[in-house]
């Protein structure tokens, strides 16, 4: 039997697990800027959970969950997405007893989709959460919040924010039956996946990829026809919010997303860089879906993000690792001059590389390939010296250092 990874997943390492960490770290960073506390679930939860809130006719729950049976018969599901998981943490820990509630989570989701560019069947996705109020400053602070993440990412991607308000859920309700009957009456129009759709789901034909179906879409009722005046004017405070901040969006009619338990604001970071996957992040308002799931009757929003997504649009520059230094010994010879700079590195937390080679060339070379800055070279003059030559590979300049003197020379920036 060869042995292989299973359809649909993949393996982190070298250059994807350096972007992966740099990727948690800025998540992080702007998490703890703007008071958002970690959360980590459990990867499988009870079935029931993700049942009705994502909706009996989506795609997630009719084809792409992984669900299965334990020992004691329980039907399980690995986690689809994160919101529902969040949810169900807060209300079994009683986080909700403190408002509003900021959570943010990164960790593996699982569907069952066929694998494109950019989508896996286990894939690693970002949550940002906020939980217990309808103030549409938390949908400007979930989108700005967003925005940074992705500007800190991706400095030379040209990704667009697209936004629009899908208004209550009597709105949606109306809305969903006047479409239901628009579509209906262009049938003849649509693909055949979008057909299936008509009455179960037509929001979703909103969101088809085919031409056919757009060009329908396009002359289809619009949901701000639908909204009552509170929406309305929440929408227009929250795009009045973004135009302060020059945060430029895009209003888009058919943008729905792809749960059933979005109303309200909803929002999609897209790109035109890597194919039809176009969409980096993604979210919007969830109001009514914690009392659903057992907890009070409380407003959330929300956003999530694919990290393999953004991790393929991310400049190899970025990865240029300023704080590890290599290490080039010439000779065996010299040995103990490099366990007292190991020594000394370690107590000073100055990562390191050390290749186990004898070759100043390939050290160089592998540095380089490695794209550092510094290498810390040991041969006859350092060891005759006792000291070590330093040389920042960026500007070719090289400078011979006593082991005391290392981190202060690592750390000046001039």
């Amino acid at each position: 039997m060869k042995i292989r990874p299973v359809r649909g997943t993949h393996d982190l390492f070298g250059e994807e697990i350096k972007k992966f960490n740099i990727i948690k770290n800025i998540v992080s960073k702007i998490a703890k800027l703007n008071s958002f506390n970690e959360f980590q679930s459990p990867i499988f939860e009870f079935t029931d959970l993700f049942l009705k809130p994502l909706g009996e006719h989506s795609d997630v729950v009719l084809k792409e969950m992984y669900t299965f049976k334990d020992r004691n018969d329980e039907q399980l599901t690995l986690r689809p997405e994160y919101t529902t998981p969040m949810i169900r943490g807060a209300i079994t820990n009683n986080l909700l007893n403190d408002l509003p509630q900021k959570l943010y989570g990164l960790g593996p989701m699982f569907r069952r989709e066929r694998p494109q560019k950019g989508r896996y069947r286990q894939f690693n996705q970002i949550n940002f959460e906020i939980f217990g109020t309808d103030d549409y400053l938390a949908d400007f602070e979930l989108i700005f919040i967003a925005n940074e993440i992705l500007k800190s990412l991706l400095p030379n991607n040209n990704f667009e924010l697209h936004l629009n308000s899908l208004g209550s859920k009597l709105n949606l309700t109306k809305y969903k039956s006047v479409l239901s009957k628009y579509f209906q009456d262009k049938k003849r129009f649509l693909t055949n996946e979008s057909k299936e759709k008509i009455y179960s789901n037509p929001l979703r034909i909103l969101d088809s990829k085919y031409n056919e179906d757009q060009e329908v879409c396009d002359l289809a009722p619009r949901i701000n026809e639908y909204l009552d005046q509170d929406l309305k004017n929440h929408f227009e405070r929250l795009k009045k919010a973004l135009n302060l901040c020059n945060i430029k969006y895009k209003e888009n009619h058919k943008l729905v997303r792809g749960l059933d338990y979005y109303c309200s604001t909803v929002f999609e970071f897209k790109t035109n860089d890597i194919g039809s996957q176009n969409t980096l992040l993604g979210g919007g308002r969830y109001d009514g879906l914690i009392g659903a799931l057992g907890g009070p009757n409380i407003p959330g929003i929300g956003w999530a993000a694919g990290v393999e997504r953004v991790s393929m649009l991310m400049d190899q520059s970025i990865n240029i690792n300023n704080s590890l230094v290599h290490v080039a010994l010439m000779d065996e010879k010299y040995k103990d001059h490099l366990i007292n700079l190991i020594n000394y590195l370690n107590k000073n937390s100055i990562e390191y590389f050390w290749n186990f080679k004898y070759n100043l060339k390939k050290s160089l070379s592998k540095a380089s390939e490695d794209k550092i800055k510094y290498i810390i070279i040991i041969g006859e003059d350092e060891f005759i010296n006792n000291s070590y030559t330093i040389k920042n590979l960026l500007n070719g300049k090289q400078s011979q250092k006593r082991l005391d003197e290392i981190k202060n020379y690592l750390n000046d920036k001039s």
